[in-house]
């Protein structure tokens, strides 16, 4: 397999985990942390969608630097 083939699939398969991970973030973190039984739910679940949306930012732009790398070789 050459190295444009291996970087295209390493970049689909990463695009996949990320929509994956935001998906598990909006439907199942964020609403488990809201319905927990405490007075700052509401702010916790602010503090951990903003969390989990700053990862996915960090985790595409690794993936970004990484395709750019790989092709630049």
């Amino acid at each position: 397999m050459n190295r444009e083939v291996r970087t295209a699939l390493g970049a689909a398969a990463g695009l996949v985990g990320l929509i994956v991970a935001f998906v598990f973030l909006v439907r199942y973190l964020v609403p488990s942390v809201l319905g927990a039984p405490f007075s700052a739910a509401l702010i916790a679940a602010v503090v951990v969608a903003v969390t989990g949306v700053l990862a996915l930012v960090w985790a595409a732009w690794r993936l970004w630097t990484w395709a750019v790398r790989s092709f630049n070789r």
